[in-house]
């Protein structure tokens, strides 16, 4: 079978959650198809990767994304009344290097990557479709409502019930929509039919390197890894530093904060500049000497639609995870027996204090949630429901336009 797959960016490397859903199903299908790849490039030093992704690929074709095109059809979107997120990845040159992958091959399939680039062969008829949704992106602009101020969260809920709407509608396009977790599906099930979700499950791709020894240094150090530009996971650090972090310090003075993650915002920069026991270090060649690290990994995020792909990590290096019940909805985890899970900021610094003054606790914790990843989170296992949808492909599509400029 002939495969069309389209991304928002390029599938490699597989450092991060949208990159490693999208590497895991390429190499998958690649096994019994031929994939052509059409993504964006946030920068030419990206094509790299073009390389590497070839090995899966029988074609890898990038168009670099101009940020002021972005910003352009940003504003356009806003005046039409779609989701500016759709705006924010649209460009006639990619559009055209579509049309002309279409025209010059017979696919007999295409899989889109997220809501955001279904605009592309929404009224493409000639070949079944499958849209990747990963998550319900509306559900996340609504999260960031409850949390913003009263002139952003007007913005993020606009931009929410713009998304859901354009999620009902461009379900309609497409044979057969795919999400992450079963939370997902329940959430877009009011909205889209629930014969045309599936759930396809992430994964980790457990390698010898992630059995870590439960030997640590000191001081106690606690980890938090993740993109630190990233709106929810700057909340759910800030809260935490102020709430939960001076109670774990009274019983651990030295206790030290790592913050792991490419492009940290100037808010959380400033905990390192304030407060010589955190750690702020931007983008990272490599996770793993900090995972060794820890004595405990955080995740005290308020809002966390999906799965979280760095808790999956933690839990196969036999790291003891605290968690918020936002950020573990998406893992099929067993709260006090695979991880720990608190949303009070007081019940949160009580667990991780918990962990941090009982070694055995934390190997037994460890040891659960690895256990945990190698029976439910095996790529090659999840990843066989996409075998099973392409084979049962069959759902109608609505014919037409979709609306783009």
């Amino acid at each position: 079978m002939k495969i069309l797959y389209i991304s928002h960016r390029i599938p490699y490397p597989p450092n991060k959650g949208d990159k490693l859903r999208m590497f895991y199903t390429i190499r998958h299908l690649s096994r019994q198809h031929q994939i052509d790849v059409v993504s964006f490039i946030d920068s030419a030093a990206e094509r790299i990767h073009i390389g590497e992704l070839k090995k899966y690929c029988r074609a890898v074709t990038c168009l670099e994304r101009s940020l002021w095109l972005s910003y352009l059809y940003t504003a356009w979107y806003l005046g039409k009344k779609l989701p500016v997120s759709l705006g924010h990845f649209y460009a006639k040159t990619f559009k055209k290097l579509v049309r002309e992958h279409l025209k010059n091959n017979k696919y007999d399939l295409i899989i889109v990557f997220s809501s955001t680039m279904a605009q592309y062969v929404a009224d493409y008829h000639d070949c079944p479709k499958i849209l990747d949704l990963v998550d319900a992106d509306s559900e996340k602009w609504f999260q960031y409502a409850g949390y913003a101020s009263p002139l952003k969260a007007f913005i993020y809920r606009l931009e929410g019930k713009r998304l859901r709407a354009y999620e009902q509608e461009i379900a309609k396009y497409f044979n057969v929509c795919t999400v992450v977790t079963g939370q997902e599906k329940k959430i877009l099930r009011e909205i889209i039919p629930a014969e045309k979700l599936k759930v396809v499950k992430n994964g980790f791709n457990l390698l010898p390197q992630h059995d870590l020894s439960f030997t640590k240094s000191t001081p106690p150090a606690l980890l938090f890894i993740g993109g630190m530009f990233y709106f929810a996971y700057i909340d759910g650090i800030l809260h935490f530093y102020k709430n939960s972090l001076p109670l774990i310090k009274k019983q651990f003075p030295d206790v030290k904060l790592y913050i792991v993650g490419a492009d940290p915002s100037p808010t959380i920069r400033r905990l390192a500049q304030t407060d010589n026991q955190v750690i702020v270090t931007g983008h990272v060649p490599e996770v793993l000497p900090y995972l060794e690290k820890a004595w405990v990994y955080i995740v005290p995020l308020r809002m966390a639609p999906g799965l979280q792909n760095k808790i999956l990590e933690a839990m196969a290096c036999s790291l003891p995870v605290v968690a918020t019940s936002a950020a573990v909805s998406g893992i099929e985890a067993a709260a006090g027996h695979d991880l720990l899970v608190a949303d009070d900021p007081g019940e949160f610094a009580q667990s991780v204090v918990k962990l941090l003054q009982d070694s055995r606790l934390r190997q037994e914790i460890g040891g659960n949630g690895r256990k945990l990843v190698e029976g439910k989170y095996d790529w090659n296992v999840n990843l066989q429901e996409f075998d099973k949808i392409i084979t049962g492909l069959g759902f109608t599509t609505k014919r037409g336009n979709f609306p783009s400029p």
